[in-house]
C-alpha cells in the first residue's frame, strides 16, 4: 500500500518564508534593473538635445549668413518665427517672408497658436541674443535648454543645462 506524503513530512507548495525571499530578489533586481535603464534614457535625451542644439546653431548660422546678423528676438516663439522666415534680424514681421531656414521636421514644436522649439524634456529651448559691444562689433547668441531638472540660470551655466557653447564634436 502507497501512504500519503504527508506521513513523511513533506508539505506540498511554498512556505511564507521562501515566497518572501523570492519577492524581494525579484524586487531588488527590478530596482537595479530601473536605475540602469533610467541612466540610459537619461543620456539619450541629452543627446538629442545636443542634436537639437546643433541643428539650431546651423540654421542660426545661415541666418546670419542671409541677413548679416542673428535674429534680436526675446522668446522661444520669435526665434522659431525667424527660423522659418518670418521675422527680420531686428525681430520685424517681413514684408515678404523666405523660405524657413531650420527643417524642423525631427525637432519638437509645441502645439500652440505660437509655436517654439521644445527641448526633450517639453520644456522651449532658451535664446539669448548677444549685441556686440562697441570694441569688437561682433554680436552672438546663446542658445541652451534647462536640462532634465528644469532649471538654468538666465545664461544656461548650471550642472544639467545642455548649452550651444558646451557641445563636444570631438567626444
Amino acid at each position: 500500500m502507497i501512504k500519503p506524503r504527508q506521513e513523511y513530512g513533506y508539505a506540498q507548495g511554498f512556505s511564507l518564508v521562501e515566497l518572501l525571499v523570492v519577492i524581494g530578489i525579484l524586487a531588488l533586481l527590478g530596482g537595479l534593473l530601473f536605475s540602469i535603464a533610467s541612466g540610459i534614457f537619461g543620456k539619450g535625451d541629452r543627446s538629442r538635445a545636443e542634436s537639437e542644439l546643433q541643428a539650431i546653431s546651423v540654421a542660426l548660422e545661415s541666418y546670419r549668413l542671409r541677413f548679416g546678423d542673428y535674429p534680436d528676438v526675446n522668446t522661444p516663439a520669435q526665434l522659431f518665427a525667424a527660423l522659418d522666415g518670418r521675422l527680420g534680424p531686428d525681430g520685424s514681421l517681413l514684408a515678404k517672408p523666405f523660405p524657413p531656414i531650420l527643417e524642423a521636421g525631427g525637432l519638437s514644436i509645441s502645439d500652440s497658436d505660437s509655436p517654439e522649439l521644445m527641448d526633450p524634456w517639453e520644456q522651449p529651448y532658451s535664446y539669448i541674443y548677444l549685441d556686440g559691444d562697441s570694441v569688437s562689433r561682433q554680436s552672438g547668441y546663446r542658445i541652451f535648454s534647462g536640462g532634465p531638472d528644469r532649471k538654468h540660470s538666465a545664461m544656461g551655466d548650471t550642472e544639467d543645462s545642455v548649452d550651444s557653447d558646451n557641445l563636444r564634436y570631438d567626444d
